[in-house]
C-alpha cells in the first residue's frame, strides 16, 4: 500500500496537452537551423523559412511520441553501473548540472569551480549507489573555454563508471566528443546500443531553439546519443506566470524537441524533464524551490507519463546560500511531493543558491534525503507477516520486541530506514558534538581518500590526451 498523491484528473492533463498542441500548431517554434527546418518540412511540418518558425501539426507530434521508446538503457562505462528506465524500476538520483560556483567545505570560501571540484563531486556520485547518472555538476573556470566541454566530460568519465551527461552546445565540438567517447569505450568505439553518454538538450523559452545547440544535437542524435530534454523556462519572464501556463509552454517546447529528434533518428531514446524555474517578480531573482516549482514539476510528470516517456523530475535544491533551516525546508519540499509521483530519475543533488553553488557535503546529505523519500514511496506491506499479530500475542501486555527474531529480520531487510551519513553516535546530543554537516564533511574526505572508480581501458589515457590537445588547438575560441 502506498499513500501517494492522487494523480491529476485525466481531463486536466488533457487540457494541458491540448493547449500545448494548439500552441505548436498555431504559433509554432523558432528553430534557426536550415538543417532542422528542412528535416521538419520534409516530415510534414509547416515551415516559414524566412521567419525560421515551424508549426507542428498534431499528427507529427503524435507520431514522434509513438516512436520514442519507454524502456531506455542509460549504459555505464562499467556495465555493472547500467541504468534501465522503465515501468517498475526504482527511481535513481542524478547530480545537478553546470553550477557556477563552489562552496569549499575545506575553507568555507565561495569561489569559482574547478576541474578538481568536478572530479571530486563525480567520485562521490560514483560511490553512492542511489546515484545512477552523473551530470557535470559545475562549469569549470580553470579549463580552456574553447574545449571546456571536452575537459569536463573527460573528467566525469574518468571519475565514474556510471552514465555521464553533459551539454554540447556547438556542432564543431561533436567530432571531438565522439572521439573522446570512443577513446574510453571498452572496444575503442562509440556503440549506440550501449550509450554510456547522453546530452542535456535545452530549448530556449519562449518557444525557441538555440542555433548552435540544435545543430550539435542533430549530429549527436544521428550518432545515437540519448537526449534529456530540459526546458528551462522562467515563470513570469519567459513562460506564463501561472503554474498551468508555465507547464503548458514548457511541455510544448519539449514536444518540439522530441519531434525533431525522432525525425532525425526514429526510436532515439529521449527523456522528458519535468521542471521549470520561476522569477521573483519583486527582486528579479531566479527561484528554484518555491511551492509553485513543485506544482509545475508534478504537472509535467503527469504529462510525461501521458506520453509514456521516461521522466526525470527535479528537486533537492535550495534558494538558500548555504546550510541552514531554509535549505532543509527547500530540499524536502521539492523532493518528496515529486518523488511520490514516481519519476524514473530525480535531478538536483548537491546544490545551494538556486542550483548555482556546489557543496560536496550536500551531495551526501541529499542522498540521505532521497533515500528517506524513496522509503516513503516504497509504502507499507499489509499481510500476516508484517502485521505481526503472532509476535504481539507472544510479547503480550508490558513486554518488548527487542529480542524478537522478526524484529532483527525486518531491520535487516530495510523495514526501518537507517541513514548512512547522519547516524547518531554516543554523546551526539552534547553541545560540542558534530552536527550533520560536520559528519558529512568527514564522510566526504573518507570517500575521496578511499573510493576508486572503474579504471579506463588500457591505452585510453594516451588517446584521451590526444583528443583534448586536438580540441584545444583546433576548436575556435568562444
Amino acid at each position: 500500500m502506498r499513500f501517494v498523491p492522487a494523480p491529476p484528473p485525466e481531463a486536466e492533463v488533457e487540457a494541458l496537452h491540448e493547449a500545448g498542441l494548439r500552441l505548436l500548431a498555431e504559433v509554432g517554434v523558432r528553430i534557426p537551423s536550415h538543417r532542422a527546418l528542412r528535416l521538419l518540412h520534409d516530415a510534414g511540418a509547416e515551415v516559414d523559412a524566412e521567419a525560421e518558425v515551424v508549426r507542428f501539426p498534431r499528427r507529427l507530434v503524435e507520431e514522434a511520441v509513438a516512436r520514442a521508446p519507454r524502456d531506455v538503457l542509460l549504459a555505464g562505462r562499467d556495465p555493472a553501473a547500467d541504468v534501465r528506465l522503465g515501468e517498475g524500476r526504482p527511481c535513481l538520483l542524478t547530480l545537478d548540472g553546470t553550477g557556477a560556483a563552489t562552496l569549499d567545505h575545506r575553507t568555507g570560501e565561495r569561489r569559482a569551480s574547478t576541474l578538481r571540484d568536478l572530479g571530486e563531486a563525480t567520485l562521490l556520485a560514483d560511490h553512492a549507489p542511489e546515484i545512477g547518472v552523473v551530470w557535470n555538476i559545475v562549469t569549470t573556470a580553470d579549463t580552456p573555454p574553447n574545449a571546456r566541454v571536452l575537459y569536463e566530460t573527460e573528467t566525469c568519465l574518468r571519475h565514474t563508471g556510471k552514465h555521464v551527461q553533459a551539454e554540447v552546445q556547438r556542432a564543431e565540438e561533436v567530432p571531438y566528443v565522439l572521439d573522446l567517447l570512443a577513446a574510453v569505450a571498452p572496444d575503442g568505439r562509440w556503440d549506440p546500443a550501449r550509450p554510456f553518454f547522453s546530452i542535456v538538450y535545452c530549448p530556449v523559452s519562449p518557444l525557441q531553439h538555440e542555433p548552435e545547440m540544435v545543430e550539435a544535437a542533430i549530429d549527436l542524435a544521428r550518432a545515437g546519443v540519448p537526449m534529456c530534454i530540459y526546458s528551462m523556462g522562467l515563470a513570469g519572464a519567459t513562460t506564463p506566470v501561472t503554474v498551468a501556463g508555465s507547464a503548458m509552454q514548457s511541455n510544448a517546447e519539449i514536444l518540439s524537441s522530441l519531434v525533431l529528434f525522432q525525425v532525425v533518428n526514429p526510436g532515439l531514446a529521449c527523456i522528458y524533464v519535468a521542471d521549470t524555474g520561476l522569477m521573483d517578480l519583486q527582486s528579479g531573482l531566479y527561484r528554484a524551490s518555491p511551492p509553485e516549482a513543485v506544482l509545475v514539476t508534478q504537472a509535467m510528470i503527469a504529462l510525461g507519463r501521458r506520453y509514456d516517456l521516461p521522466v526525470m523530475a527535479s528537486g533537492l535544491t535550495s534558494d538558500a546560500p548555504g546550510f541552514g533551516h531554509a535549505s532543509g525546508i527547500d530540499a524536502t519540499l521539492t523532493c518528496l511531493p515529486a518523488m511520490l509521483m514516481e519519476p524514473d530519475l530525480f535531478v538536483g543533488a548537491g546544490m545551494h543558491d538556486g542550483a548555482q553553488l556546489l557543496s560536496l557535503p550536500k551531495i551526501l546529505l541529499d542522498v540521505e534525503l532521497f533515500r528517506a523519500c524513496r522509503r516513503v514511496l516504497d509504502g507499507l506491506v499489509i499481510d500476516d507477516e508484517h502485521l505481526m499479530v503472532d509476535v504481539a500475542a507472544a510479547v503480550g501486555p508490558g513486554g518488548h520486541y527487542l529480542g524478537q527474531r522478526k524484529t532483527r529480520a525486518f531491520l535487516r531487510t530495510g523495514e526501518i530506514y537507517r541513514p548512512r551519513h547522519r547516524l547518531r553516535e554516543a554523546g551526539a546530543m552534547a553541545a560540542d558534538a558534530p552536527d550533520e554537516v560536520a559528519r558529512a564533511v568527514e564522510a566526504v574526505e573518507v570517500i575521496l581518500a578511499a573510493h576508486r572508480p572503474a579504471p579506463l581501458p588500457a591505452g585510453a589515457e594516451t588517446r584521451v590526451a590526444e583528443v583534448l590537445a586536438a580540441a584545444e588547438a583546433e576548436l575556435p575560441e568562444r
